[in-house]
């Protein structure tokens, strides 16, 4: 049955029937949740120490006080059954009051512990629950007791013992409250504390964030880009690429001082490139003028062996005929006793042009030595060489040349042709059979083609 229940039936009987032992069985059920109220009070105060450690003190001192409440209560109660039954305190209700008195004033002082004062505003509550609980209410269970002791009667019932015993325990309830108001004003306090130092930390973070956001930008500007930079021009340096300058950086530093370097590096660079490019361009114009008869420009003796020599290699490996056409200008010595010698050159020149102009690309035409050219077709029979030779004797034969006192001039030329086939063939050999051709052309009344197969 509950405790609550209990006092109801208990209230419900007559008086001659609410014997002590009922009584006392009732008000220990009602006593035995104090333990549990105590254990529950004791875990929230728990966790609120956790969370708030500077308002531990307050609570176990909230704490005690709400013990010192409940013991007070108890001591009360123990006076509650002789009271109601006239009867005096047994032994054991002695001996209980001196254990609950022990109890109470163990629990005042571990509130008034040295070390561990009130508040200055907590001050005047605890001095009342000295004067008012431990003056006045413990002295009128004090002659309680002692009428007890003395076998006099009781001059108060349990209604008039309430009335005067619990008023004397209000303060203990003040100063639980108060108590409890203190520890709840500390922790609102070391809650905003805590909000305070949360939002520094919070802005601490974000200005920092800031600051390393603002180096690494710094950073990334000043050396990464630059590096990036540095970088991206070494490599088109290194691949000949000179197109793009690295920015000659007025920075003051070694970031500075390696642009400056790259920069002038592509400078010297483009210098020595410039001076590559003119030398090759002198040695091609070198090889050039080696290669190429200075009168007439087309190609020299020189050049021509050379070049004939790879043409008959390829016409080896193919077996393919490989033809020389030699020829020389008929009566050209008279040319230069009756007109000069510059007449004699612009003789040359344009007998040189007309014979370039008539050959195809890949054909090879060059002065032999004096008045003596010679041609090499490309991919041609000795028939078709023979055909060309003929073509190229009437092409000279027909272009007229004007002298500077405007005499108009015409010459003629005489050919001789050679061929060969396969690995026999021999350059060499070509211009000798070539030659021996020319010269029976001369004797045969020149202006004339003579082959010699």
């Amino acid at each position: 049955m509950l405790p609550g229940a209990a006092v109801d039936q208990l209230a419900g009987l007559p008086p001659a029937a609410r014997t002590p032992e009922r009584l006392k069985q009732v008000i220990d059920q009602m006593f035995a949740l104090v333990p549990l109220a105590l254990d529950a009070a004791a875990g929230y105060t728990l966790d609120a120490e956790r969370a708030y450690p500077r308002i531990a003190r307050t609570l176990i001192k909230a704490r005690y006080a709400v013990e010192l409440r409940e013991y007070a209560g108890r001591l009360g109660s123990v006076l509650t059954a002789p009271l109601a039954t006239r009867q005096p305190l047994t032994q054991d209700e002695h001996a209980l009051l001196q254990t609950l008195r022990g109890r109470l004033a163990q629990l005042r002082q571990q509130m008034q512990a040295p070390g561990e004062d009130n508040p200055p505003d907590l001050a005047p509550v605890a001095q009342r629950v000295d004067t008012i609980y431990f003056g006045d209410g413990l002295r009128l269970v004090a002659a309680i007791e002692q009428a007890s002791r003395a076998g006099r009667p009781y001059d108060m019932d349990t209604g008039q013992l309430a009335q005067r015993y619990v008023p004397t325990m209000a303060p203990i309830l003040t100063l639980r409250d108060e108590l409890l108001k203190e520890a709840q004003t500390q922790a609102h306090s070391d809650h905003e504390l805590a909000r305070r130092e949360l939002w520094i930390a919070v802005l601490s973070g974000a200005a920092i964030l800031l600051a390393l956001t603002l180096l690494l930008l710094i950073v990334r500007r000043r050396v990464v880009v630059p590096l990036l930079r540095a970088t991206r021009a070494v490599i088109r340096l290194g691949n000949g690429d000179y197109s793009r300058d690295p920015g000659g950086s007025q920075r003051a530093d070694e970031i500075g001082d390696m642009l400056r370097a790259l920069s002038t590096l592509r400078n010297n660079s483009i210098e020595r490139q410039q001076l590559e490019l003119e030398r090759q361009s002198l040695i091609d114009e070198l090889r050039s003028r080696a290669n190429t008869d200075y009168l007439t420009g087309i190609l020299n003796r020189r050049a021509f062996t050379t070049a004939g020599n790879q043409r008959l290699h390829r016409a080896q490996q193919s077996k393919e005929t490989l033809a020389v056409l030699l020829f020389d200008i008929d009566h050209f010595k008279s040319v230069n006793d009756s007109h000069g010698h510059e007449a004699g050159d612009q003789v040359l020149i344009r007998v040189a042009a007309v014979i370039r102009d008539a050959l195809r690309d890949g054909e090879i035409v060059a002065r032999h030595g004096g008045e003596e050219f010679v041609v090499m077709p490309a991919h041609c029979s000795h028939e078709q060489a023979c055909a060309l030779a003929e073509r190229l004797r009437e092409l000279i034969a027909r272009e007229p040349l004007t002298m500077a006192d405007g005499q108009v001039l015409r010459v003629t030329a005489s050919f001789g042709v050679a061929s060969a086939t396969g690995p026999a063939a021999a350059l060499d050999d070509l211009l000798h059979a070539a030659d021996l051709a020319l010269y029976r052309a001369k004797r045969k009344g020149r202006n004339r083609v003579e082959s010699a197969g």
